[in-house]
């Protein structure tokens, strides 16, 4: 059997790209409106605005075929507890997006896929990539930076909308950039693993330990990743509340969560707690009037 191909609600999906537009549209006007590039630039198509454009325009048109490509591979190598969601986007908070070439969910954790259309060689770190070209080393653009920043947005969208499994799920996140075909690459000093095709990427999954998620957690992100609301419909709390608060435990193995600001903000933040935790009395911290903490146990 094949693995299981989701497609992200089109609906959604076409809201996304819609708020994505009218937040590049804006940029640009920002851009346009602060160009003193001169008379030079202009003549040799070389203003900000001009930049700007060039920059959509890659971006935009960047690496889909090889995406295809490989979603049908990995359709096709990966067993069927496996899931794959294809381009997914998603917003983390008010018009702020992550586009994700692919996605894939199975029982060993969630894969997060950067794939790059390149082949050849290369030199790779979390600072610089460079494609040998010829007798020289040529820098290109960096996907070791740009996947690191999709994996902390990813784990935001999580913690936001996946609060409950937030703990289970935190630690078999795995990010990996796929390139087409690699003739030699030394990637030792970046930080996010880099395969080359298919074949590399499953053998990456391999290597994985086993059974870290059990099927409904499983079945249970795909959904709710397959149906993900922009950020304005999620429940009131999440948007609205300014309250900053962090999870933390204790030298004795106690859960707590820590809140700075308000009683009244503490007593919110336990309350959305209560859904998928046991709490405890909100306490004031001793030194810092400012901040409050519970504790939290698993229901």
């Amino acid at each position: 059997m094949f693995a299981k191909v989701i497609q992200q609600d089109e609906k959604i999906k076409q809201k996304f790209y819609q708020k994505i537009k009218e937040k590049t549209a804006k940029e640009r006007q920002e851009v346009e409106e602060n160009d003193d590039s001169g008379f030079f630039a202009w003549l040799f198509g070389n203003t900000a605005v001009d930049r700007f454009d060039r920059k959509q325009h890659h971006d935009e048109s960047k690496g889909s075929a090889g995406e295809e490509e490989l979603e049908n591979q990995m359709w096709l190598l990966l067993k069927s507890d496996s899931f794959v969601l294809p381009d997914y986007v998603l917003e983390v908070e008010r018009n702020k997006f992550i586009q994700l070439d692919s996605i894939v969910v199975n029982l060993k954790g969630i894969f997060l896929i950067e794939v790059k259309t390149w082949s050849g060689s290369f030199v790779a770190s979390d600072n610089m990539w460079k494609m040998r070209q010829g007798r020289e080393w040529v820098r290109v653009s960096n996907p070791s930076a740009q996947h690191k920043r999709h994996v902390k947005l990813f784990k935001d969208w999580l913690w936001n909308n996946l609060r409950g499994l937030y703990s289970q799920v935190k630690e078999v996140i795995y990010p990996v950039i796929v390139l087409k075909q690699v003739d030699w690459i030394a990637a030792d000093y970046s930080s996010i693993p880099v395969v080359s095709g298919a074949s590399g990427f499953i053998d990456f999954i391999l290597d994985k330990p086993k059974a870290q998620l059990s099927q409904d957690i499983v079945e249970t992100i795909v959904e709710k990743l397959r149906t993900a609301k922009p950020y304005e419909e999620l429940q009131p709390y999440a948007v609205h509340n300014e309250a900053k608060f962090k999870e933390g435990i204790t030298k004795q193995g106690k859960k707590y969560v820590r809140v700075e600001g308000s009683r009244n903000e503490a007593l919110k933040v336990a309350e959305n707690y209560s859904k998928d935790y046991k709490t405890f009395d909100v306490h004031q911290d001793k030194t810092n009037p400012n901040v409050f903490f519970f504790y939290i146990e698993n229901k």
